[in-house]
């Protein structure tokens, strides 16, 4: 067996950036399917849909605002309302990719995808289940996380979350306010728009700039990382067994699309099997202490259920050596354990971090195997075989 480092540094060799629905995904889960039927496991794959990039789904939000901003200007009730409804529409569709509520990316053109599911049987009569997931596709680098302005990123989110929601409010007033209020007021709802439909036009020269100028990630600790953890630890139960827990490997492809594609696919179709089980999700561990995470997404935040924070807890007291803590997800990002903590499952995500709820070279160029810590790697997956034998 290898070690996770030698893994992680195979799959990064091997296969480059992975971005989602393209070949190098495809690859790498043909490679872990194959790995591991060597090992004796039960091996097959989920196939799904999903858009193979964020970048059209946000850009509909922002066209959205832009056109509401627009239309703020003119003398006419009837593009108000227009604009009033572009804006409702836009704050819809951001409300359902920052929050996962709902799937505003059905709407876009889709690609073939799959999760890769391993299943490492218990030694005996299964008494209890654990589901390690691992997502195997990158993100482009993008200005949003530079490292300049990184550790503002869950801030920033804020902020455009309530200008926007500022725009949608305003933009529904403005049809009324020259009838029922002092003319000041339209002056200030059509100033409010302005700013909304800035903040979203310079949002689409992002995601130009990113579509045009950025490559993929080479996604070392996002999420090579995390493949080789849940590998490694597959390969160590093919061999041995644990004696009444029952271990589920799920590779999930499209986490990095705007809403965690792969992860809702598969809730969707073993939900039902696995609503009793303990989901845990290796993200980002290659670079850093490990943090398991107790807030993630927005509006509102999810959260693990509190038997899982006490599980960690526990964890951490028991094995100090670890350096085990809290942290959370910055406002507005995810990770795969978004639609468990939104169904009720005992779920909970772990990643590393240098600085405080931030992992480090997230979505930059910097994602390489250059900056991966063979030795933060292995803590890592000391922390997941620990909780999964205690």
């Amino acid at each position: 067996m290898r070690t996770a480092y030698a893994h992680l540094r195979q799959i990064v060799l091997a296969f480059g950036a992975r971005p989602a629905t393209r070949e190098a995904e495809a690859h790498l889960r043909d490679y872990l399917k194959r790995h591991l039927q060597e090992r004796g496991l039960t091996v097959f794959e989920q196939p799904f849909r999903s858009i193979p990039s964020l970048t059209p789904p946000w850009l509909a939000v922002a066209g959205l605002f832009v056109a509401s901003a627009a239309v703020a200007w003119s003398g006419s009730l009837l593009l108000w309302l227009v604009g009033a409804a572009a804006s409702v529409l836009g704050m819809a569709m951001f409300w359902g990719l920052v929050s996962g509520r709902w799937d505003p990316t059905r709407f876009f053109p889709q690609r073939d995808s799959a999760n890769l599911i391993a299943i490492a049987p218990a030694q005996e009569t299964p008494r209890r289940r654990v589901v390690l997931i691992a997502h195997l596709d990158t993100q482009r680098a993008t200005l949003l996380w530079h490292p300049a302005q990184v550790r503002a990123f869950g801030r920033n989110f804020q902020l455009q979350a309530a200008l926007l929601a500022a725009h949608t409010l305003f933009a529904l007033a403005l049809p009324l306010v020259p009838s029922v209020g002092p003319p000041w007021l339209v002056w200030l709802a059509r100033s409010v728009l302005t700013a909304g439909g800035l903040v979203a036009l310079y949002g689409a020269a992002v995601l130009f700039h990113r579509e045009w100028l950025m490559p993929y990630v080479q996604g070392a600790n996002d999420n090579a990382s995390g493949v080789a953890v849940v590998l490694s630890l597959l390969e160590h139960l093919a061999e041995n067994p644990l004696p009444h827990t029952e271990v589920w490997g799920v590779f999930t492809g499209c986490e990095e699309v705007g809403r965690p594609a792969g992860a809702f696919a598969f809730e969707r179709e073993y939900g039902a099997q696995l609503h009793d089980a303990e989901f845990l999700i290796v993200d980002h561990v290659g670079l850093g202490e490990p943090r398991y995470l107790v807030a993630e997404a927005m509006l509102p935040r999810a959260r693990p259920k509190p038997e899982m924070i006490v599980a960690m807890e526990q964890l951490a007291r028991g094995c100090p050596e670890l350096h085990l803590k809290p942290s959370s997800v910055p406002h507005g990002a995810y990770t795969d354990a978004l639609p468990f903590y939104l169904k009720g499952y005992r779920a909970i995500a772990l990643w590393c971090e240098v600085d405080p709820g931030v992992p480090p070279n997230w979505h930059w160029i910097t994602d390489t195997l250059e900056n991966v810590s063979e030795q933060d790697l292995q803590r890592a997956y000391e922390v997941v075989r620990a909780y999964l034998e205690r």
